[in-house]
């Protein structure tokens, strides 16, 4: 079918995908936007997961202030977050920079202690996973493997864990889902170095 080129046009505004991408997916999803939309975002995210191991040592620290008055001065919060990319040119990119400021934004509203799977203590998870022996316990291995991800998924990683905490503007997605996309958008690895959350009195 042909693709209206307004069509094409909304679904880039909307996903800020390439405009033949736009319309490859338009033409795959039969001229459905919501489709389309979800084909960009599957193939956005398998970009995104190739060009993942590339260093990425440029980048910038973004903060996010916690109740600041104009002269941002009297914040009771904050958050830093170091977001690396690949080259000082995309670290300077209004998109980058927006990323590192929402990122920030959400290291203060979420608090987690992580930025990966990776960094939990191994004490800690074999803890969390003793917690759910009982409701594993006579399952098939491959069922058991299923109920005891699903339940770290919701009580530990997507509460402590950056890259799995729902993304506080679209908690549909998760944070690593949203810098994976960003990652296919912008061409360049994307990683959080380090993350740091303060309150007074905390």
């Amino acid at each position: 079918m042909a693709i209206d080129a307004k069509l094409v046009m909304q679904l880039r505004n909307e996903t800020s995908a390439g405009v033949n991408d736009c319309r490859a997916a338009l033409d795959e999803a039969g001229g459905d936007m919501t489709k389309a939309k979800a084909i960009l975002k599957e193939k956005g995210l398998a970009k995104g997961a190739k060009l993942a191991d590339r260093a990425a040592k440029q980048g910038r620290i973004a903060t996010y202030i916690h109740g600041a008055d104009e002269g941002g001065k009297s914040g009771k919060g904050g958050a830093l977050v170091e977001l690396n990319c690949e080259t000082d040119f995309v670290a300077k990119a209004p998109d980058f920079i927006e990323l590192a400021k929402d990122l920030a934004t959400q290291v203060y509203g979420y608090d987690p202690k992580y930025v990966s799977r990776e960094q939990l203590p191994a004490a800690l998870l074999e803890e969390e996973k003793a917690k759910y022996a009982e409701d594993v316990k006579g399952k098939p291995p491959e069922i058991a493997e299923k109920v005891l991800e699903a339940k770290l998924d919701k009580n530990l990683y997507s509460r402590l864990v950056l890259m799995d905490m729902p993304y506080f503007r679209d908690e549909a997605m998760k944070v690593g889902d949203v810098i994976k996309a960003k990652i296919a958008t912008m061409k360049e690895n994307i990683v959080v170095g380090r993350i740091a959350r303060f309150a007074i009195g905390e």
